[in-house]
C-alpha cells in the first residue's frame, strides 16, 4: 500500500513536472517575454531614477548682501551662504537662478529676494536673516548690547521632540508606483494562463493532454510554470530597482530599501498564487478565446480593487479602517508591502497577514481546481461560474 502510494507520488510529479516545463520554456522562447521584461525593466527604473532625484538633497543658495554679520553662526544642512556687492547683482543673480534667494540692506532698509519657484527653505533662510538684521539695527537705537542679549538667550533655547514616526508623501508615492507595477505584473500573468487553458481547450489539445494527465495536476503545472516565469521576470525587476538605487547614488530616503524590496517580492508571490488559479479556472470556463473576456471580468475587479484601495490608503496610512483592511486578502497584497516601504509595520504583523493571507490561497486554489475539472472538457456553450461550482 505504501509502495503504491508512492508510486502514486512520483507519478503525480513527473506529470507536473512535464507540464511545468512547457509552459515554462514556451515563455523563454517568447520575444514578447522579453519585450514584456524590457518594458518592465525601463518603467521599474525610470520610477526609481525619478523618485531618487526628487530625493536626493539638494544644495542652496542664499547671499546676504550688505551686512555679513546676519550670516547664522552654525553651518545649516545643504544650504550655502555667501555674499553679494549689492542689490543689483542681487537681483540678477536671483533671476539668473544662481542664488535660490537674497537679504540685502539698502540705504538703510532689508529686502528679501525671491523667485516664485524658489525653494521655501531658502525663503526661509533669507527671511530670518533679514529680521536678524533689523532687530539688531533696533537694539542698537535703543542702546541694548546685542552680543550679551544673545549670550543670555543661548541656553533658552526650546528643546525640540518628535511624538511617533514621520511618513513622507514622496515615500509613499514611491511604494505605490512600485506595488501597483507588481500588481499589473499579477494582471498580466494571469491574463497568460487564462489565455493557455482556452488555447489549448479551443484546439482540443487539452482532450489529448487529459488521456494522461487529471485535470488537478495539468491546472498546477501551467500554473506553476507560467508563475516560474513572472517570478524570473520580477527577479531582473528588483535587480532594475536595485540598480536603478545605485545609479541615483543611494542618496534617496524615499526609495524603499532592501527590507521592503523582499516584502514587496514575498507579496508579490503570496498574491500571484492568490489570482493564478482563478484565472486558469476562467479560461476552462470558454471554448473560444473572443468569449475570454466575459468570463474573466470578475477576477480581473478582484485583482483591481486592491489597487484602487492602496490608492484611497495613501490619504492616511495609519487610518484605523487601513489598519483593518492591510490583513484581508487580497487588499493585504497591497497595503503590507505598502507599509513595509515606508517602514511602518513589524515583521511579526506581516507574519500574522501572511498567514491568513496563505489560507485564503488554499481556498482558492482548491475553488478553482474544482471548477477547472467541472469544466476543462465541456466544450461548445460558455459554462458560468456558478454552474461549474454547483457541478
Amino acid at each position: 500500500m505504501t509502495t503504491r502510494a508512492e508510486d502514486d507520488r512520483t507519478k503525480a510529479l513527473r506529470d507536473i513536472g512535464l507540464v511545468y516545463g512547457r509552459e515554462v520554456s514556451a515563455r523563454l522562447t517568447s520575444k514578447g517575454y522579453f519585450a514584456g521584461m524590457l518594458i518592465m525593466v525601463v518603467l521599474v527604473g525610470g520610477i526609481v531614477l525619478g523618485m531618487s532625484y526628487l530625493g536626493a538633497p539638494k544644495t542652496l543658495h542664499v547671499a546676504a548682501c550688505g551686512a555679513s554679520s546676519v550670516k547664522p553662526a552654525e553651518a545649516l544642512d545643504h544650504i550655502e551662504i555667501s555674499s553679494c556687492s549689492g542689490m543689483k547683482a542681487a537681483r540678477a543673480a536671483v533671476a539668473d537662478e544662481d542664488l535660490d534667494a537674497a537679504m540685502v540692506v539698502d540705504h538703510g532698509k532689508a529686502s528679501v529676494l525671491v523667485r516664485g519657484d524658489s525653494d521655501q527653505r531658502a525663503q526661509d533662510v533669507a527671511a530670518t536673516m533679514a529680521r536678524t538684521w533689523a532687530l539688531d539695527k533696533a537694539y542698537k537705537e535703543q542702546g541694548v548690547d546685542s552680543a550679551r542679549l544673545a549670550q543670555s538667550l543661548s541656553g533658552s533655547q526650546p528643546r525640540v521632540e518628535t511624538i511617533g514616526d514621520s511618513v513622507q508623501g514622496k515615500q509613499i508615492g514611491a511604494a505605490v508606483s512600485l506595488v501597483i507595477v507588481l500588481f499589473m505584473q499579477i494582471i498580466g500573468q494571469g491574463s497568460l494562463i487564462a489565455q493557455g487553458v482556452v488555447e489549448e481547450k479551443s484546439t482540443r489539445i487539452v482532450e489529448v493532454l487529459l488521456s494522461t494527465l487529471t485535470p488537478l495536476r495539468l491546472m498546477i503545472g501551467k500554473v506553476a510554470g507560467i508563475g516560474t516565469a513572472a517570478v524570473l521576470q520580477i527577479v531582473v525587476l528588483v535587480g532594475a530597482l536595485v540598480g536603478a538605487r545605485a545609479l541615483g547614488g543611494g542618496q534617496s530616503s524615499i526609495v524603499p530599501g532592501g527590507a521592503a524590496v523582499v516584502s514587496l517580492l514575498v507579496w508579490f508571490l503570496l498574491s500571484f498564487a492568490l489570482f493564478a488559479g482563478l484565472f486558469a479556472a476562467a479560461g476552462s470556463l470558454v471554448s473560444r478565446p473572443e468569449d475570454l473576456q466575459s468570463v474573466m471580468m470578475p477576477v480581473m475587479v478582484l485583482a483591481l480593487l486592491p489597487v484602487g484601495v492602496a490608492a484611497a490608503a495613501v490619504n492616511d496610512i495609519d487610518a484605523p479602517w487601513v489598519q483593518v483592511v492591510q490583513y484581508l486578502p487580497p487588499f493585504s497584497g497591497v497595503l503590507i508591502p505598502l507599509q513595509a516601504g515606508v517602514g511602518n509595520i513589524s515583521v511579526a504583523q506581516q507574519l500574522s497577514a501572511a498567514a491568513v493571507m496563505l489560507i485564503a490561497v488554499a481556498g482558492c486554489m482548491w475553488m478553482a481546481s474544482r471548477i477547472y475539472r467541472a469544466s476543462i472538457l465541456r466544450i461548445g456553450a460558455t459554462v458560468r461560474w456558478r454552474q461549474a461550482l454547483a457541478a
